[in-house]
């Protein structure tokens, strides 16, 4: 008989039971904030409650470690995750999930692989996963911003990933950090789909001005 979700999730929770107990609680608040805003989007809140307590199994690991273990599990390294090991262990965990734990649900997959900079075509459950682990409360008592992105993802989960990338490149432009390639290639690809939309609107309502009125 093919493992249950809820089965799986269990599993994966008592792994993370040796993991700091910060990043225990975090998990904890990604999988409740993912479940509130999936509820406006009529997602299945035990996938979105899988993907929450996998998506940092191995957040807490050194760099050196992050590496060692991308080699073992298989995920490609560029000169760019080398020079930032972390953004390894969303694809790390995504490997191990799927080959240690059995998940097969591959929006659940990509949802963990990707949760930290993102991809150009995400998931519904993918986007939710993003904007669950930077919003959860204690990251919007830290920083105002995230309340008001929050409150965008209720209505416009695109809209919401657009402001939460701007906002990183505030973050990167000030601490004089460099973007990661595959984030801004997806900031790039999430303004231009954004202006697509405004034209497009705008196209339509020119035409509606322009019907003949009968």
């Amino acid at each position: 008989m093919a493992e249950t979700v809820r089965h799986q999730i269990e599993r994966i929770q008592a792994e993370m039971q040796s993991r700091p107990a910060g990043l225990i609680e975090h998990s904890k608040r990604v999988a409740a904030e993912a479940i509130k805003i999936g509820q406006y989007w009529d997602v299945d809140a035990e996938r979105l409650e899988l993907a929450s307590w996998g998506h940092d199994l191995f957040r807490h690991e050194p760099d050196e470690r992050q590496l060692q273990l991308a080699r073992e599990a298989g995920v490609a390294v560029g000169l760019e995750d080398r020079r930032s090991p972390i953004v390894l262990h969303g694809p790390i965990a995504a490997s191990v999930m799927e080959h240690r734990f059995g998940v097969d649900d591959r929006d659940v997959l990509e949802a963990v692989r990707d949760h930290t900079l993102g991809l150009a075509e995400m998931s519904l459950i993918a986007k939710i996963i993003l904007l669950a682990d930077k919003v959860e409360p204690r990251k919007r008592k830290r920083d105002p911003a995230m309340k008001l992105i929050r409150k965008l993802a209720w209505r416009d989960l695109d809209a919401a990933l657009l402001c939460w990338a701007d906002w990183k490149w505030v973050e990167e432009r000030q601490h004089g950090y460099e973007s990661h390639p595959r984030h801004w290639s997806a900031r790039v690809h999430w303004v231009r789909e954004h202006h697509f939309e405004i034209d497009a609107a705008d196209l339509r309502l020119e035409s509606v001005l322009r019907a003949p009125v009968c």
